[in-house]
């Protein structure tokens, strides 16, 4: 019996250490960067190209646009996305924009709101795209969880950088 309340005891702290982390760290904070062998123009026009967005947004399907004009400030844009089978939704909203240097946007799900600066640093025939992210969770759970997700979101955001980095040198070539 006395075991049995041990381990009750030992899961309960374990629950409200969790709980606790969650609350002290509501926000996670991460950045990407890759370097494009390719202008700045193009890797711009690249990156704002919803034809293209598939070659480097895993499971991207399509967008919708709902307002705002395109590709200023103010645009706002649903991401149709299909996560392991199941579809999910985003809404996409610009927040500012630069051409060749700058878009900050919100991305808001469900589960997470991303606040993300996309900075474009020109070089000779190469652009520099840093991504600074700011994540918040939704609901207990998500808000809770999140600081322990970092790693795979952050992940999944390189991956995607990675494959956007891919896809602008390809059609460059």
């Amino acid at each position: 019996m006395k075991t049995i309340r041990n381990i009750a005891i030992v899961i309960i702290i374990l629950i409200a250490c969790v709980v606790i982390i969650g609350r002290i760290f509501p926000v996670i904070y991460y950045n990407t960067e890759v370097t494009v062998n390719v202008p700045v123009q193009i890797v711009f026009t690249g990156y704002t190209d919803a034809g293209k967005m598939g070659e480097w947004i895993p499971g991207f399907k399509r967008i919708e646009y709902l307002g705002g004009i395109m590709m200023g400030q103010g645009t706002r844009l649903r991401l149709v996305l299909n996560n392991n089978g199941k579809q999910t939704t985003a809404i996409q909203e610009i927040k500012k924009i630069m051409w060749n240097k700058l878009i900050e946007y919100t991305l808001d799900e469900k589960r997470i709101t991303v606040s993300t600066t996309v900075i474009f640093i020109p070089g000779d025939d190469s652009t520099i795209v840093i991504t600074e992210n700011e994540a918040h969770g939704k609901g207990f759970f998500w808000a809770t969880f999140l600081p322990f997700m970092k790693p795979a979101i952050s992940s999944k955001a390189r991956k995607s950088q990675e494959m956007f980095k891919a896809a602008m040198e390809k059609d460059f070539s």
